[in-house]
């Protein structure tokens, strides 16, 4: 106790002072994260930054309202429930913004926080309504502010990847709950505990809580910039991609156009009605997988801009996949292949129509690409685990083993022909993916080589 009398000597701060001082780093910490978020971040980065931004207010205002108590003795259940209610939801907050940097959090783990919340909430309530002692109010906060950060802290720490900024974060994050594991046991066994109290220990521990709250403020900041420079980096290294495929892949189309159509106008004359006709039908199926690459181009590009609206609405699954069929029969009817719906009749789920349609139209044209004459292709879909699993199954030839994990990256393109020789990019698949993944969902392939190929996604389960 001796050490502890010592080293608080340094710091010439009371307690009531380290709470204005709290105010003041928080207050300072919320104007900065808002400065962020309205001159600087992308649409994604400008939800977390709300968030983050609106849980250092209520902490600011929290220590202000416990630095200006005046009466810290008799028990006044408004006072407490008020400026506890705001230090709890300010963490709460918090916990929240930490999962936002999880990327594969789920509205599951949301839901839990939020129930943690408010049970931890209505046990610290029952303690006020029971007039228990002060060193039991100031145990049971720093237990509830424990219990909100606990998980999203271990999340954030196992999935997180690994860099200079999130070590710091995730660091700061364990410190700051082994000081409120301690802040909790502390107390028990200090009957004149409160928060107000001139205990040494109580003024070392508020201090290193002013400490890791800067060291996480700013920390959050600069793994949002970092996370938006490794994005730059992908979307200039994705248009350097961009500009191959257009340069390469869609020459290849218009070259056949051209080809075709100046040999059917020097040879109009020798030509019969039949070698007239297959000419046209070349010129014909160069022009679709033009048009088809040009439309996924500009789609892709779209969507790598953040220029198409994600505007999810509740759809029946018939009346977007009977559309795509519709589209895509007489493809399917050229090499004889059956495309068949196990869709039950008005089952719906909630999507965006024209991205839901993107991903069955791309995935189904792959199929009938990759499947021989006289093959079949079905759709099928289960609920599964609070998701809707959708499946566009083909007999076809199959996907070798060591190329399915390049099959929705940008720099590994599969550009295998089809049955028929018909040519593709890749670029229908990596949007399938995009796509899915802004509704929540995943998308996987099972394939075996001369067996067919299953691909599947996911989508959230939300009527």
């Amino acid at each position: 106790m001796e050490i502890l009398n010592q080293f608080s000597k340094l710091f010439v701060l009371d307690i009531r002072n380290t709470m204005g001082l709290l105010f003041w780093g928080n207050f300072a910490l919320a104007t900065l994260v808002f400065t962020f978020r309205f001159a600087l971040f992308s649409k994604d980065n400008k939800t977390h930054l709300l968030v983050f931004g609106c849980s250092k207010i209520f902490q600011a205002f929290a220590w202000l309202a416990f630095f200006l108590r005046t009466d810290t003795i008799n028990i006044n259940p408004i006072n407490i429930v008020i400026t506890n209610t705001l230090i709890f939801t300010s963490y709460y907050l918090e916990s929240v913004a930490m999962l936002m940097m999880v990327k594969d959090s789920s509205k599951k783990a949301y839901r839990i926080q939020s129930i943690l919340f408010a049970i931890t909430l209505l046990l610290f309530y029952s303690t006020v309504w029971f007039e228990a002692p002060a060193n039991i109010r100031v145990s049971l906060a720093s237990f509830v502010i424990f219990t909100l950060l606990i998980v999203p802290s271990l999340r954030f720490l196992t999935a997180a990847r690994s860099s200079l900024f999130k070590k710091i974060l995730g660091f700061n994050y364990v410190i700051l709950l082994v000081v409120l594991v301690f802040r909790t046991i502390y107390p028990l066994f200090k009957t004149s505990t409160t928060l107000y109290s001139v205990d040494p220990t109580q003024k070392i521990i508020f201090l290193i809580i002013f400490l890791m709250m800067m060291i996480s403020g700013v920390g959050y900041l600069l793994l949002l910039q970092e996370e938006k420079e490794i994005q730059i980096k992908k979307l200039l290294d994705d248009k350097d991609k961009f500009f191959s495929i257009i340069a390469h892949d869609l020459r290849g189309p218009f070259n056949g156009i051209i080809g075709l159509s100046e040999l059917l106008l020097e040879n109009d004359n020798q030509l019969d009605n039949k070698e007239t006709n297959e000419f046209i039908q070349l010129i014909n199926q160069s022009s679709k997988s033009a048009f088809s690459l040009l439309d996924n181009l500009l789609t892709w590009a779209q969507s790598q801009t953040g220029t198409i609206e994600f505007s999810p609405k509740e759809l029946e699954i018939h009346s977007v996949t009977d559309k795509t069929i519709s589209l895509l029969s007489n493809i399917a009817k050229s090499k004889n292949i059956s495309i068949r719906s196990e869709f039950e009749e008005k089952q719906h789920l909630v999507a965006d129509r024209n991205m839901l349609e993107t991903i069955f139209r791309n995935l189904i044209s792959n199929a009938i690409k990759f499947t021989n004459t006289n093959g079949d292709v079905v759709l099928s879909m289960k609920k599964e685990n609070g998701q809707l699993v959708f499946s566009v199954r083909d007999n076809g030839i199959g996907i070798a083993p060591d190329k399915i994990a390049q099959l929705f990256a940008i720099n590994n393109r599969n550009t295998t022909s089809g049955t028929n020789d018909e040519t593709g990019t890749g670029l229908g698949l990596m949007l399938c993916k995009d796509f899915v993944e802004k509704h929540g969902g995943q998308i996987w392939v099972n394939s075996q080589p001369g067996k067919g190929s299953d691909f599947m996604f996911s989508i959230p389960d939300n009527l």
